[in-house]
């Protein structure tokens, strides 16, 4: 049934049938018809898009209070929002920028009825856990595989929950991402992720703490983090930090402690994959996430010195890498100068191999890395000027480096 223009002629029933028939149907999930399943996403954007077209009429119709309309906003709000939420992107198979304009057209008028100022403060006001509820038969175990557009809904309604009202929720939220996260493709794990990045940042500790949460996300980003492939890890890498700060950091004001945290853990478990990469591609995703971990492991990065700095010395050779690799040794050198006193001369030598290497480069010296690198030197030598600056001193002096034009350029401004 098409959503009439005239809805003089339809009951509430039947509007609301029209409304859900407007979202995307069950597809199939079956890796041999993925061909039938693009197929028929694409065939109901048609649809979706004359549904929204006539939704739009019904609200501006209830918006003008048109008396003969034997309905009120209450009774269709919650079907609006799930079809309105598969069409919050034109990115989707299902969804163009025709289709997303409704939604954006149907979103304000939803928002005028109900007299508020954006979608956010809408959600905000509204029984979440029925909307959960009712999404809850398209999402449970693996049925959410079937429902990609659901799926994509309910991200966009869960974005909307800021701390407090997700607080209260978790025991509704949680399952899908948990779900999606175990599964082997990796646009789905990504997607979990980002979930998880929200609620996390969206929910106090002590919530995730009495719900349970904290270890079921601590043990499967742990056994993400050995798993996964390599391009998801700083996506995985940013969730678990912030889940660790949140659980076991929040409170302590003082770094400068060798104490073993979850942040070792995460080290323990990073580092032999590090190490043992060779290929280029995975080398730079690794190196750009570097920075962020050395960070939060802060006093700690001392323990594991005997294995950063071979990985910084090989890192930092890769032209697509050396940028994180030098913010991780400065990062390294700004937590735990003091009290690291033996490692200065070995990351000097990294760093100025580092320079040298811009100046043999046959194409143009990258000044992003060479600043990169200046500024390292200096904030080495700022933490140790006794060990550095007659080592500088010298490479300036010494007659080999003198055809070098760059390489003496930038050491001039040691």
């Amino acid at each position: 049934m098409a959503l009439n223009t005239d809805l003089n002629t339809l009951d509430l029933e039947q509007i609301i049938k029209c409304i859900q028939n407007g979202c995307v149907p069950e597809v199939p999930t079956d890796e041999n018809h993925l061909a039938d399943r693009e197929k028929a996403l694409l065939a109901h954007l048609e649809i979706a898009k004359s549904v929204l077209n006539k939704l739009s009429i019904l609200l501006t119709r209830l918006l003008n209070n048109d008396v003969d309309l034997q309905i009120k906003l209450q009774d269709i709000l919650n079907p609006c929002l799930y079809l309105c939420g598969e069409h919050c992107s034109s990115n989707f198979l299902w969804s163009d920028e025709e289709s997303h304009s409704f939604m954006k057209l149907c979103i304000e008028k939803l928002c005028s009825l109900t007299h508020h100022v954006n979608v956010e403060e809408l959600i905000a006001h509204l029984d979440i856990s029925k909307i959960f509820f009712g999404l809850q038969c398209k999402l449970e175990n693996d049925n959410w595989k079937k429902y990609p557009a659901a799926v994509e809904c309910f991200i966009w309604i869960l974005k909307y929950l800021k701390m407090p009202h997700l607080n209260s929720l978790l025991y509704l939220v949680m399952p899908l991402p948990l779900n999606m996260f175990d599964d082997y493709q990796d646009s789905n794990i990504l997607t979990a992720l980002d979930a998880f990045q929200h609620i996390i940042d969206n929910t106090p500790s002590v919530e995730l703490t009495m719900s349970g949460y904290d270890i079921v996300l601590l043990k499967s980003f742990e056994t993400g983090l050995r798993s996964v492939e390599y391009q998801l890890i700083p996506n995985l890498m940013k969730c678990f930090l912030l889940l660790i700060s949140k659980m076991q950091m929040k409170h302590l004001s003082n770094k400068n402690s060798l104490e073993w945290t979850k942040f070792d853990d995460v080290l323990n478990i990073l580092l032999p994959r590090m190490e043992l990469e060779r290929k280029h591609e995975p080398i730079v995703c690794y190196a750009s996430i570097l920075p962020l971990i050395l960070e939060s492991t802060g006093l700690s990065c001392i323990r594991w010195s005997e294995r950063l700095i071979p990985l910084f010395s090989e890192y930092i050779m890769n032209s697509q890498s050396t940028f994180s690799t030098v913010k991780a040794i400065e990062v390294f050198i700004q937590q735990t100068w003091p009290r690291q006193c033996t490692h200065w001369n070995v990351l000097l030598v990294i760093l100025i191999k580092a320079l040298y290497s811009e100046d043999k480069n046959s194409e143009q010296p990258n000044e992003e890395n060479i600043l990169a690198i200046v500024e390292c030197i200096k904030t080495l030598e700022a933490a140790r000027p006794e060990c550095i600056r007659n080592v500088l001193n010298k490479l300036k002096e010494c007659k080999e480096f003198q055809s070098k034009i760059i390489f003496k350029k930038y050491l001039e401004m040691l």
